[in-house]
């Protein structure tokens, strides 16, 4: 059966988030046939998408950037995050006027690293031959997600 990289992708994470949960036997078999089957297709995907060292340092330099300017929970030194970002509110004139300053330094290896990810859009849109290990529907463990199941039934791995 065709198959779109990106549901690939997306089963690939599924079931390496279940790999450490007790399950059937039938259930374990299946995860782990599935998981040998599209490693090799996950591998050279991540593999594509990995930034370039250049990126990498820009993007380091982004977070110490936001870490320093970040305002403090009073009475302490330690930053304030809000939903896994820095709140930066005190020096936020600072922080754009060094953040343009940084993107400017490092304006080839971002545009580098966004027709990169261009690219890599483009990748997950493609299909590929998969014939995945397939399970019956009442092996399925009664604790799987709504949105599991729709991959499995995207990648057609569903005995009916």
């Amino acid at each position: 059966m065709k198959t779109k990289k990106g549901d690939l992708l997306t089963l690939w994470y599924i079931l390496e988030g279940m790999k450490h949960q007790k399950q059937s036997v039938k259930f374990s078999y299946f995860v782990a046939k599935n998981k040998i089957k599209i490693k090799e297709e996950v591998d050279a995907l991540n593999e594509v998408q990995s930034a370039s060292e250049a990126f990498k340092a820009y993007d380091s330099k982004r977070a110490d950037l936001a870490a320093d300017m970040a305002d403090r929970i009073p009475g302490t030194e330690e930053p304030m995050v809000n939903d896994g970002q820095y709140v930066i509110k005190e020096k936020k004139e600072l922080f754009d006027k060094q953040l343009l300053e940084l993107k400017e330094t490092f304006k080839d290896a971002i545009k580098e690293r966004e027709e990169q990810l261009e690219s890599f859009r483009e990748i997950l849109d493609e299909t590929i031959e998969f014939e995945g290990h397939k399970i019956n529907m009442d092996e399925i463990p009664n604790t799987i997600e709504p949105s599991v199941m729709e991959v499995f039934i995207i990648t057609d791995l569903i005995m009916e």
